[in-house]
């Protein structure tokens, strides 16, 4: 008799913060997947709403074979931080995060394992997902909302994330999945990273991320996000260009040093490719805070490094172009 395999051991890692309103919904798609986790692990950031009574509840009278880790601190941590507690709360090989006000399509769970056990080098999957409102009316895709580029599209499709992930972060903490083993080489989580974007940069620099282009997950934005899809549209780069040089490159330096302090380190698992490519990163974001403050003076230089493609692989390309040419200290 042929012995039937065994269920894929998966752990949901759900943060929590006053999220009454979505809640119970989002539990039930967790518990209606077409495969069911081995553990769900809630992180409460110090709610002071109905969010663990609803949790406690769901826990309750879920399948007995689920174990469920629940976690309740009294001082937030905020989102990136609650996210990399929790993250070491798990137990199980695979690791789906969870947002607290999503809806999961059934068949996520099984997608997402199929995905890494086809591709035995990644370590990490990630899906697009349908952006719906508080009241749970669709209005499209997440890419279409990132405006993912048919580059960026292929650079993730062939092995080659990092070429993306240079220039932004396309990876949504709710829509993906990870090994366990990422963590050894992911956390901690430095400062001034979203526990996401860093996940998928360390996954990147050894090959591991990959994409479903379904639509997995119902990611619900309304107006009590912790974390929430930027529509790249006209007014966001407006208000991007808004945005204060001083400030704008404070963050820059403080995310830079989880880089440095990364290749400081040495991992074995890094590259000598891809630690070129992260000391040119750092290289130019440190070349970009020193410009000269008279914006008329910044013309010349930012367009030589735009024409030797510096922008292009390391940023936004002509949109920190003229970032770079028009930002000053104080907004308008």
């Amino acid at each position: 008799m042929l012995q039937e395999e065994a269920p894929p051991e998966i752990s949901v890692v759900l943060c929590t913060y006053n999220g009454e309103k979505f809640l119970e919904e989002q539990l039930q798609s967790i518990l209606n997947q077409s495969i069911l986790p081995r553990e769900i692990v809630v992180s409460d950031d110090g709610s002071s709403d109905h969010t663990m009574d609803i949790v406690h509840r769901v826990s309750a009278a879920s399948n007995p074979s689920i174990r469920w880790t629940i976690v309740q601190r009294q001082e937030p941590l905020g989102p990136a931080a609650n996210f990399a507690a929790a993250l070491t709360q798990a137990n199980y090989d695979l690791i789906a995060l969870s947002d607290q006000d999503d809806v999961w399509e059934s068949s996520k769970l099984e997608i997402l394992v199929a995905a890494l056990e086809t591709n035995a080098d990644a370590s990490l999957v990630f899906s697009d997902a349908t952006i719906i409102s508080d009241t749970g009316s669709a209005s499209g895709s997440l890419m279409n909302t990132l405006r993912l580029t048919s580059g960026e599209s292929r650079a993730i499709s062939s092995g080659a994330a990092l070429d993306a992930l240079m220039r932004r972060n396309l990876v949504t903490g709710a829509t993906l999945m990870l090994r366990k083993s990422l963590l050894d080489s992911a956390l901690p989580i430095p400062h001034g990273w979203v526990h996401d974007e860093w996940l998928a940069l360390v996954s990147a620099l050894q090959h591991g991320v990959i994409f479903e282009p379904l639509r997995l997950t119902r990611y619900r934005q309304h107006q009590f996000n912790q974390i929430g899809a930027v529509k790249t549209d006209s007014a966001e780069a407006r208000r991007r260009l808004r945005e204060p040089w001083g400030s704008f490159h404070e963050k820059k330096a403080l995310r830079n040093q989880g880089i440095a302090a990364l290749l400081d380190s040495a991992p074995s698992w890094l590259s000598a490719e891809f630690a070129s490519t992260l000391r040119g990163k750092l290289e130019h974001d440190a070349w970009r805070a020193r410009l000269p403050i008279s914006r008329s003076k910044r013309v010349l230089p930012v367009m030589g490094r735009f024409l030797r493609g510096h922008y292009s692989r390391y940023a936004r390309g002509i949109l920190d172009v003229i970032r770079d040419i028009s930002l000053v200290n104080e907004p308008d």
